[in-house]
C-alpha cells in the first residue's frame, strides 16, 4: 500500500517505513547479487504525528526507535513562585 520515510537497518536486512495509516512498518529483506526478495510487511506500532512531523530514527540493530511525541499534559497544582524569599528569612 506504499509508504514514506524509509530507513534501513544498518546491516541492510530490514527496512522500516511509515504506512499511509501512520503505522511504523518493518520488512525483512533478502538481497543477493541478482535478486531482491522483500518479506511481508509487519506493523510495529502506531505513530502520533507531532506538529505534522513524523520523523523517526532506528537503532543500528533495528530493535529501538527514537520518535517525536507530544507530551501528555495533566492539570496539576498551580505553581507558586516566591520572589525575594531571602528577605522573608530575615524578618520573622
Amino acid at each position: 500500500a506504499g509508504g514514506f520515510l524509509p530507513q534501513w537497518r544498518r546491516d541492510g536486512k530490514e527496512i522500516f517505513y511509515i504506512a499511509p495509516d501512520i503505522k511504523l512498518m518493518s520488512v525483512d529483506v533478502s538481497a543477493q547479487e541478482s535478486s531482491f526478495e522483500p518479506g511481508p510487511a509487519k506493523p510495529l506500532f502506531q505513530l502520533q504525528p507531532f506538529g505534522g512531523d513524523m520523523s523517526y530514527d532506528v537503532a543500528p540493530d533495528g530493535q529501538r526507535f527514537l520518535v517525536k511525541r507530544a507530551l501528555e499534559t495533566k492539570s496539576g497544582s498551580p505553581l507558586t513562585l516566591v520572589v525575594n524569599w531571602m528577605a522573608e528569612l530575615k524578618n520573622p
